[in-house]
């Protein structure tokens, strides 16, 4: 696949958390990430996930934009409602006219949609990468994600294993 994608905090320390950050770079070109979702990884703590994050980085397929990569007047918006990861998202994903943004929470997912940004959530990322033969089962990366503390709706659970055919 290709184009760029831009991703939010959430989903890369969930993939992270159960050895499945890789898939991002299997499935995409170029997976960039705001300063302030570089801030929120803290790539370089003890914490599960952050040793994978760190060699992404180190890899060179993870990217750190910098803040003049994208418009300082959208971002100041987009902070009257959202977290300064969020934001810087949204304004960088428009700025690079990614592919699609990357994000889980509901607030944020709202208001890039509204903006006309394309969205995708770690569900989505699961359901490519079986598509591919990268993963052999949704269901069973779900299960871990949950083991791991990652928050999805007993709902959006159902969907995705339906989208699976699981």
């Amino acid at each position: 696949m290709s184009g760029i994608v831009i991703a939010d905090s959430s989903p890369l320390i969930g993939l992270a958390r159960i050895n499945q950050l890789e898939l991002l770079h299997l499935l995409y070109t170029e997976i960039w990430i705001p300063p302030a979702v570089y801030a929120e990884l803290k790539p370089d703590a003890q914490r599960p996930g952050s040793q994978k994050l760190k060699a992404a980085l180190e890899a060179g397929w993870l990217h750190i934009a910098n803040s003049e990569q994208f418009s300082a007047e959208t971002y100041a918006e987009l902070r009257q409602t959202l977290d300064m990861g969020e934001s810087e998202a949204i304004a960088l994903a428009e700025a690079m006219n990614a592919r699609f943004l990357l994000i889980d929470e509901r607030k944020g997912r709202e208001v890039a949609i509204r903006r006309g940004v394309p969205i995708a959530g770690i569900g989505a990322v699961l359901l490519a990468a079986k598509r591919h033969g990268y993963i052999l089962s949704v269901a069973v990366e779900l299960g871990a994600l949950k083991k791991a503390g990652y928050r999805l709706s007993a709902a959006l659970i159902r969907k995705l294993l339906e989208l699976a055919g699981e």
